[in-house]
């Protein structure tokens, strides 16, 4: 769901289409990465990844 303030983005890792609240309230903020994995993000994308890709890195 598109709130106002969302941006449309689109996954640099799989090219989905997403969602992104960058001002706060973000879906993202429900995920807990921990920082090695945060570290591979930030050197690999320049930009959001998708709630699924963002899944894969998330802490059990």
């Amino acid at each position: 769901m598109v709130s106002s303030g969302d941006v449309l983005k689109r996954c640099p890792s799989c090219g989905s289409f997403f969602s992104c609240n960058p001002h706060g309230d973000c879906w993202c903020e429900e995920f807990r990465i921990h920082r090695k994995e945060m570290i591979q993000l930030m050197q690999q994308y320049t930009d959001c990844i998708c709630p699924a890709c963002l899944k894969k890195y998330a802490a059990e």
